[in-house]
């Protein structure tokens, strides 16, 4: 068993060794915890509760786990970010069925985590084929766990319908051996209550408002740590702005929140500790003097105005200012004059960052070819200097059509085919079951092939890549393409990289062979003996031209064929060339030998002259 200390003051006698201890210095127990989380973002979740103390950390599809005690279980749900629920396993079995669920359930302690005459609720993930109806499951549950107080002489629960008091969480999945010894049964008390992507800063809403889990996800994904300028030119109601303050002063997460589900425990050893929680609560040493300012703005005057009374609500006006404006007549990055001021005082300006939710053509109208051409040509001429973050759709049965009225040209794509811009980062992400793509741009004057030979590079990695998860136990899934795959531990000057199996496997093609067709390394001195190669071409060599009778032109440089012997040699008589050019008087690929009045009288000529 595991302690943590976790208040200190004068000393004691410690009851359980005999030692010294300070007075009120607490032992809790430490025990596993589950976090979930959106897909994408499981990194910077396991980041964030490895700040907060978190050990044994697991990495899962959309959840990570790991040991805490009382105290970790409280700052979870007040401080991460990235966390939809904090969870806390208490019982884990198998079952086949829902009667052999309803048996197991039944014989659990319930009375060690609910107390007489609460009110309980459950939510269920299942991907069973021994569970196929979840709601049946749910039943079966809430029964067993309402039957085990009547027989036992209390007061039988209440199965809330709204907000409960005491909430659960059953999860239950199938394994290799799930069809001879039962599907893997996993009931977990919820601490969280409502999910925390309700933070309780909002007041209203607009259309199609972006989670707060995944607009802090794409913040840290991003790197933002309120070093610089940030500006969301489509804000809607805030999310991004709000979320970029509460990173910028490390504000909690949780700080708005009216209560969370762990509050209404009131028996066991998770019992309430309301001491414990107003410590953690009140104690704001972590914030930090925010230096930099960040802007939001919005075509809609409803949207800024939403957004304006959100920022009241969170008390952040001083760091985030507003403005009704179209971003297509945004001439000027808002943090120009202060990057003019820090040249003419010689500091070398750091830039800004750009992040935006734009609308996907799905729960907002909008022409998004030519909206997406608008938004990559405003970012190039106006935020040299910065990066761009963009989320948007990536749905491959979706795409849109642009036709361009001068030349008519058709382009078929998804909307980020229309930015124009080249990506350095794109990060897999889904949005209220939205399949999206995170795309970083770097925004430099001229083009790319410039930017590279000044010896700058684009910056391939997000900040979750860039930190060490080498400590971190995971699993990480290929990225689709045939003979390629993404481990942890495939790494290059500390970087992750991408492996070929293929190049790898020690099966390459030798590129020399002996007289028996035996391949010998590159290493190796030809002789005699060997097999010829095949001359290289001369590049000197005088090319010759064939004219067909349709006007084609035919080119030629060497004209070689194997022997019986197996050697090269040139080949006489009249050449058969491979491939045929269309004729063009105004290419220069001609000898000088070339009559260039004769082949344009033989390619004006009529077919039936010819």
């Amino acid at each position: 068993m595991m302690y943590l200390p976790t208040l200190s003051y004068s000393t004691t006698l410690n009851d359980k060794t005999g030692s010294k201890m300070p007075v009120g210095y607490h032992y809790m127990e430490k025990f596993k915890i589950i976090t979930k989380t959106l897909a994408g973002l499981e990194e910077i979740l396991a980041k964030e509760i490895e700040q907060l103390g978190g050990e044994n950390i697991t990495i899962g599809n959309r959840m990570v786990s790991y040991l805490g005690d009382k105290q970790l279980l409280y700052k979870s749900n007040l401080w991460l970010r990235t966390a939809l629920r904090v969870l806390k396993p208490i019982e884990q079995f198998t079952a086949a069925d829902p009667d052999e669920l309803y048996a197991k359930v039944k014989a659990i302690n319930w009375s060690q985590y609910v107390a007489e005459g609460q009110t309980i609720a459950i939510d269920n993930t299942i991907f069973s084929e021994n569970f196929r109806n979840s709601r049946f499951a749910i039943y079966r549950t809430k029964d067993a766990i309402c039957d085990y107080f009547v027989e036992n002489g209390m007061k039988r629960p209440k199965v809330a319908v709204g907000s409960a008091d005491v909430q659960f969480n059953l999860h239950i999945s199938d394994t290799a051996e799930s069809s001879t010894m039962g599907s893997t049964c996993t009931l977990s008390l919820d601490s969280s209550g409502d999910p925390l992507y309700k933070r309780g800063y909002k007041e209203q809403l607009t259309d199609a408002p972006i989670s707060e889990v995944l607009a802090a996800g794409i913040l840290l994904k991003a790197g933002y740590d309120g070093t610089r300028d940030l500006y969301d030119p489509m804000c809607g109601s805030g999310t991004f702005l709000i979320e970029a303050a509460l990173i910028a002063t490390n504000t909690p997460a949780g700080l708005y929140r009216k209560g969370f589900g762990f509050q209404r425990w009131t028996v066991g050893d998770l019992a309430y500790d309301d001491d414990l929680w107003q410590d953690l609560y009140d104690d704001d040493s972590q914030e930090r003097v925010f230096m930099h300012h960040i802007y939001g703005s919005d075509i809609s005057k409803v949207a800024i105005d939403v957004t304006t009374e959100n920022v009241r609500k969170a008390g952040l006006q001083k760091y985030i200012s507003l403005a009704v404006k179209d971003f297509e007549e945004v001439d000027t990055a808002p943090w120009a004059q202060a990057e003019a001021e820090a040249l003419a005082e010689g500091e070398q300006p750091h830039g800004g960052i750009v992040v935006m939710n734009p609308p996907y053509g799905k729960r907002l109208f909008t022409d998004v070819p030519s909206f997406y051409r608008m938004v990559g040509n405003v970012l190039k001429k106006v935020f040299q200097g910065s990066e761009a973050w963009i989320i948007s759709s990536d749905d491959p049965n979706a795409t849109f059509v642009y036709t361009d009225p001068q030349t008519g040209f058709r382009k078929e794509g998804s909307p980020f085919d229309f930015v124009g811009l080249k990506p350095s980062l794109k990060i897999e992400l889904n949005n209220g079951g939205i399949p999206c793509q995170l795309r970083k741009y770097e925004l430099f004057s001229g083009k790319y092939d410039e930017f590279r030979k000044d010896g700058n590079e684009l910056d391939k990695l997000s900040a979750d890549q860039k930190q060490d998860n080498g400590h971190f136990e995971r699993i990480r899934k290929g990225n689709g393409k045939k003979g390629m795959s993404f481990k942890k531990d495939d790494k290059k000057d500390g970087k992750p990289f991408k492996k070929d199996s293929k190049k790898d496997s020690g099966d390459k093609k030798k590129r020399f062979f002996d007289k028996e067709g035996k391949a010998y390394d590159r290493g190796h001195k030809p002789t005699d003996n060997d097999k010829p190669k095949r001359p290289r071409k001369d590049s000197n060599a005088k090319r010759t031209y064939t004219i067909g009778k349709d006007g084609s032109i035919s080119v030629s440089r060497g004209n070689f064929k194997r022997g019986a012997d197996g050697k090269l040699e040139e080949r006489g008589g009249e050449y058969q060339p491979r491939g045929r050019r269309t004729y063009d008087p105004n290419r220069p690929m001609f000898g000088e030998d070339f009559d260039m009045s004769k082949a344009v009288l033989d390619f004006t000529k009529k077919p039936e002259d010819k």
